[in-house]
């Protein structure tokens, strides 16, 4: 015979303290054994895949911060590199525009005076370009004077001042024998 188990709607005040069947009380329904056992395996059932959903959102959720993590650090990684790029174009610009600058002021060696120059005195615009390169070279004129070019500035290899014959120089001359070229002032055989 099958056993009956009560399921009560409202409070049992007869229950048995050790557990055991009290006699129903008013509001009581009694439900067989093996009914009440279907609904507590179904119930499990329904905890058990709550427990693995819960674990499947949790895991997404994760594997979205994960990738959100990625992407920032990826975001990280692309504005250094962009950075890192900018600071080698103003570079490249900034010899550039003191080199240019150099020549028209007439500096006899434009990449000297890039080097000497204090490029922490100079200004740049908002696009990087810089705002004050001829008044920085003037400034390294006036403290290099040897950079300037032009008659009356004596040097090393033109002790003597002046403008320079290049085809009397013995440098340039043996150069141009090592590399089988003619004199300068020779007109070429042909």
């Amino acid at each position: 015979m099958e056993e009956t188990q009560v399921v009560t709607s409202a409070p049992n005040n007869g229950a048995a303290p050790d557990g055991g069947n009290a006699e129903p009380q008013v509001g009581e329904e009694k439900f067989d054994a093996k009914y009440v056992r279907e609904l507590r395996a179904e119930a499990a059932e329904y905890r058990k895949k709550l427990r693995e959903l819960e674990g499947k959102v949790k895991s997404e959720e994760d594997a979205k911060l994960t990738e959100q993590e990625k992407l920032q650090k990826k975001l990280v990684d692309l504005e250094k590199r962009n950075a890192d790029a900018q600071n080698a174009m103003q570079a490249k610009t900034l010899r550039y525009e003191v080199m240019l600058a150099a020549s028209k002021l007439g500096i006899v060696d434009p990449d000297a005076a890039y080097r000497l120059l204090d490029t922490s005195s100079l200004e740049f615009d908002d696009e990087g370009q810089p705002k004050n390169v001829e008044k920085a070279l003037k400034n390294l004129l006036t403290n290099k004077p040897y950079l300037a070019g032009g008659a009356g500035h004596a040097s090393a290899a033109n002790p003597a001042g002046g403008a320079r014959n290049v085809s009397d120089d013995p440098i340039i001359i043996a150069a141009r024998k090592a590399a089988g070229l003619p004199a300068l002032g020779d007109k070429p055989h042909g």
